[in-house]
């Protein structure tokens, strides 16, 4: 996450700095929005996860579609420990079975992959197991220690509409707000569309991407202040 800079008048800059300052110390929901390719959004994801260098080390747990799989082991790899107290990956599908399989012995290399084969309450139970998991190890998780990335809603909307995708969201939402995570779910459309509208009142600030000459920018909405930033590049972990 980018803390200030390149806000124009330095109050308005003190004010977003101090606002993504409040979320990371309450933890917070995070809308992702913006149609860049896969590895642009990676990318953010990645600042989002937290600095591989955070002592503690974030506890981290990426939910993806199988296609992504492999995006999310770089992630996870990149952005701290792999043994399965510190980094989780949920997947469905028979080849990530196969693939979780055959790296359960090998914790440094391949984090423990929780495969989902069945209903959308299974997801929800699964995501609330690794919570409470980490919450366990850690003996009480610190505000923004646990980080969340979810690329499924486009799933979900696909498989059981918005209805139920919102009602979704409403609970594994407040599932991370109990323990002051730091969160964030991809919806790859525009910010104006009528679909990110719906989602908004979830969060706590939509993040839109976009590609500007190659680089990949940033632009925060926050929900519950009067604070819209200008376009920042995509900046360092925290």
């Amino acid at each position: 996450m980018v803390a200030g800079g390149g806000m124009g008048p330095d109050d308005e800059g003190i004010s977003f700095a101090h606002a993504l300052a409040t979320l990371k110390e309450q933890g917070s929901a995070l809308l992702v929005v913006g149609t860049v390719p896969d590895e642009m959004f990676a990318k953010a994801s990645a600042t989002m996860l937290g600095d591989p260098a955070a002592d503690p080390p974030r506890r981290r747990l990426v939910v993806t579609p199988e296609p992504n799989r492999e995006s999310a082991v770089r992630r996870l790899r990149e952005t701290g420990p792999l043994s399965s107290e510190y980094a989780r990956l949920i997947t469905r599908g028979e080849q990530a079975r196969s693939a979780a399989a055959g790296g359960a012995s090998l914790d440094e290399v391949t984090p423990r992959t929780h495969v989902i084969d069945g209903s959308i309450h299974e997801l929800g139970t699964t995501i609330a197991d690794v919570i409470e998991e980490f919450d366990l190890f850690a003996g009480g998780l610190d505000p923004a220690e646990f980080r969340m990335g979810f690329e499924c809603l486009p799933t979900l909307l696909s498989a059981h509409g918005r209805e139920t995708a919102f009602r979704f969201l409403h609970v594994v939402v407040a599932q991370a707000r109990a323990v002051s995570g730091l969160v964030h779910f991809r919806l790859p459309r525009d910010v104006d569309a009528e679909v990110v509208r719906l989602f908004q009142p979830l969060f706590d600030a939509t993040v839109e991407l976009r590609i500007d000459g190659g680089s990949l920018d940033q632009r925060w909405h926050f929900r519950d202040r009067d604070i819209t930033s200008d376009w920042l590049p995509v900046g360092d972990p925290t």
